[in-house]
C-alpha cells in the first residue's frame, strides 16, 4: 500500500501581480509612480489552461500582445471580457521574464499625445487581439486612478508572478 495516497497535497497554482504606472512630466523629468492590484480574468485563466493542454483554438493562443487604458471606474471583475470604456490601445513595448522568481513584466508606453484624461482602468489583451478596441481576449484587468495630460508620458508595467 502506498502511504503517500493518504496524504493530502496542498498544491496551489496562483498568478499574482501588480500594475505599476509611471507618469513622467517631459518638461521637468518629475516622475509619479502608483501601484495597483490586478486580477486575471476568467477568459485569461481559460486561455492559460488551453495553452497547458496544447489546444490552440485562437491565433496566438494565450499570448498577450496589447495593453489598453480606459476611463470607466466600475470595479473590475473576473468575468470582464472588455474594458468598460477603452480609451487607447497599444502594442506591448517590451516584455521580460525572470526564471528564478517565475515573474514576467509586460510594459506599455503611452506618449504625451496618447491616453490623455482621467484613467480608471487598464487591461492586457491577447490571442486574437488587434489595434481595434474590444478585440481579443482580456487576460488581465485592473482599476487605476491617474490623470494624464499632454505634458506627461505613461509607462504601465504589469508584473505577474506564478506562485
Amino acid at each position: 500500500m502506498n502511504r503517500n495516497m493518504d496524504k493530502k497535497i496542498n498544491e496551489g497554482l496562483k498568478i499574482t501581480g501588480i500594475v505599476r504606472c509611471t507618469l513622467e512630466d517631459v518638461r521637468t523629468g518629475k516622475k509619479e509612480i502608483k501601484e495597483y492590484k490586478n486580477l486575471i480574468t476568467n477568459a485569461g485563466k481559460v486561455a492559460i489552461s488551453r495553452r497547458l493542454a496544447g489546444i490552440a483554438l485562437l491565433a496566438n493562443e494565450s499570448q498577450i500582445t496589447y495593453g489598453a487604458s480606459g476611463t470607466d471606474n466600475t470595479t473590475v471583475a473576473v468575468t470582464d471580457t472588455v474594458l468598460g470604456t477603452e480609451l487607447k490601445r497599444k502594442v506591448l513595448s517590451s516584455t521580460s521574464y525572470v526564471a528564478g522568481s517565475r515573474t514576467c513584466t509586460l510594459r506599455v508606453f503611452f506618449t504625451t499625445a496618447e491616453s490623455n484624461g482621467a484613467l480608471k482602468e487598464f487591461g492586457l489583451f491577447g490571442e486574437a487581439a488587434t489595434a481595434a478596441a474590444d478585440s481579443g481576449t482580456l487576460m488581465e484587468h485592473a482599476n487605476i486612478d491617474l490623470t494624464k495630460d499632454n505634458t506627461k508620458t505613461l509607462t504601465v508595467e504589469v508584473i505577474l508572478t506564478v506562485n
